[in-house]
């Protein structure tokens, strides 16, 4: 249990004390966002007005008195109609140790209860390189799935790989093209790699079909995926190809699924989705499940895909992560799982919104384009990670590149990964030393080493709150505040040795040394989340 959780389960058990009967209406407990206040705030004296039929401010009062938290984590006070709540001295001393104890897994929680869940991202058509614009989805998705695995849910990363829908015939075509010596159709591909594509084909000797040349493009194409998203530390337990739904027969029995239970019309030699006929503004391959030419569309293959994910495979969640342009598909793809008999809250999808860079265009079709291996090669990719995940997923975002390359407290993942080092680096310093061999954690008084431990002690916290949103941006806004209380404890030396942490006392340093390996075993938990290398060592930051 964290520590908010301790404080809501006592508050909760303060208002059944002082009279409070049936369902309580939330109490909002919160991280104060005023420290004069306390570290958690609760407008619960207003919340139970109604129900208790007295005053917020004397109901706040009764509240601040019954509250009893067995292992003393923090006090309480009434403020108007609001319960202030602060973390003990005692308690956040004895948080260092566990800590400690818990190192990099420190966090980790049991919020899933082993829930089975399949997040699958990217999955971009695999029709040419990628581009800095897909890069946002596969980060995102990789470190929700991360998130989940830290807080108990069972994780499967999978990519679904379109190997036979339009985009990709099209690029069959135009290799084809390529490889006749001709200018690939009309919406086909034009990159140089497409010519290099056919140039590889012809040398290997495989057969000058669109179909032939198609499977070869492909499974090429998702080999330099593999190898792109290694380096930025994405992996996946299964590539899962489009083709695959339709040779398990998963897609006809979707389609026999729905005709039986009447959500399929035929019209002019076509079978539509009833529920999305009426709705002119989406393409029809959104609506359209067999074309009059007897061919399925994407929509069809969508169709199979859920049955195998939900009903073949046994997830009991499924999390896809889309580009924003993909938000008229959601209603639709929520109408067909119910429309297949699957509840529509299992299948979340998470829409992430364009990518802004400064440096050229990205059409694959023109073959113009900001590739996401160039994006690595400038900045790294602890900065392409860290700048993608720094913003929500609906919001748009500029990756400033002159940010990701500077080496001070503006370029946050600098910051981070410095404060990271430093607290290495003082490990270095200690080391040789006759110290204590256990911490005397009551010798850490200093308001920066309390207020330090106190960012550390929210830490399980964020996590849960980060996982219950799927939002993993917030753990950036949280290893940056760590940061800049680790900065603000190691310069508090600068201007009074007897506060630096390796000093004369023993005792001391043992203590202060046991509260730079909690915030490091922080940091290193919050950044393994992330997908972000934590340093031992580092350059010195500029001015």
């Amino acid at each position: 249990m964290t520590v908010r959780e301790s404080i809501a389960a006592a508050l909760e058990a303060a208002a059944r004390e002082i009279g409070a009967e049936g369902e309580l209406p939330d109490l909002e407990l919160a991280r104060a966002r005023n420290l004069d206040h306390g570290d958690f705030a609760s407008s619960a004296g207003m919340k139970l007005a109604r129900l208790l039929r007295r005053p917020p401010g004397q109901i706040a009062g009764e509240l601040a008195a019954a509250v009893r938290l067995p292992g003393a984590e923090a006090t309480a006070e009434a403020a108007g109609g609001y319960v202030n709540f602060r973390l003990t001295r005692q308690w956040l001393q004895r948080r260092v140790g566990e800590i400690v104890t818990a190192g990099a897994g420190y966090g980790r929680s049991d919020l899933g209860a082993g829930e089975k869940v399949q997040v699958e991202f990217g999955s971009t058509n695999p029709t040419g390189p990628l581009h800095v614009g897909h890069g946002r989805g596969y980060i995102l998705g990789d470190a929700l799935a991360s998130l989940l695995a830290f807080t108990g849910h069972q994780v499967e990363r999978e990519f679904y790989v379109n190997d036979q829908n339009t985009q990709s015939i099209k690029f069959g075509l135009s290799i084809l093209a390529r490889h006749r010596g001709e200018d690939p159709p009309e919406g086909g591909y034009q990159g140089d790699y497409v010519r290099e594509l056919a140039e590889a084909a012809k040398s290997q000797g495989i057969p000058a079909t669109e179909e032939g040349l198609r499977r070869f493009g492909v499974q090429q194409v998702v080999l330099g995926f593999e190898r792109e998203l290694a380096r930025l530390g994405i992996h996946y337990d299964r590539w899962f190809r489009e083709s695959e739904v339709w040779a398990s027969g998963l897609g006809e029995q979707a389609i026999e699924r729905l005709q039986k239970a009447g959500y399929l019309v035929e019209r002019e030699g076509a079978l539509w989705f009833a529920p999305a006929i009426a709705d002119d503004s989406a393409p029809e391959d959104e609506r359209v499940v067999r074309r009059s030419s007897g061919e399925y569309t994407y929509f069809a293959s969508d169709l199979g895909y859920l049955l195998s994910r939900f009903e073949q495979r046994g997830f009991h969640r499924v999390i896809e992560v889309w580009g924003s342009d993909h938000h008229g598909y959601v209603p639709r793809m929520k109408s067909a799982a119910q429309a297949l008999g699957i509840d529509p809250d299992r299948l979340v999808i998470i829409l992430n919104q364009l990518v802004i860079l400064s440096e050229g265009k990205m059409s694959k079709r023109a073959g113009r384009m900001v590739t996401l291996s160039e994006l690595i090669d400038r900045v790294g990719p602890d900065a392409v990670r860290w700048f993608y995940l720094s913003r929500t997923a609906d919001t748009q975002m500029e990756f400033d590149l002159e940010l990701a390359t500077t080496r001070n407290r503006t370029n946050p993942v600098f910051y981070v990964q410095y404060a990271h080092a430093r607290l290495r680096g003082i490990e270095r310093t200690a080391a040789g030393r006759s110290l204590p061999a256990a911490a005397d954690l009551e010798l850490l008084q200093q308001p920066w080493e309390l207020d330090l431990v106190r960012q550390l002690a929210q830490w399980p916290d964020a996590v849960v709150e980060a996982a219950r949103l799927r939002e993993p941006h917030r753990t950036t806004y949280f290893l940056y505040e760590v940061a800049d209380r680790v900065s603000t404890f190691y310069e508090a030396g600068n201007d009074n040795g007897d506060f630096r942490v390796v000093v004369d006392d023993p005792r001391l340093t043992r203590a202060r040394l046991e509260l730079c390996r909690a915030a490091q075993a922080t940091l290193q938990s919050g950044l393994d989340l992330l997908g972000v290398a934590a340093p031992d060592r580092m350059d010195r930051m500029e001015d």
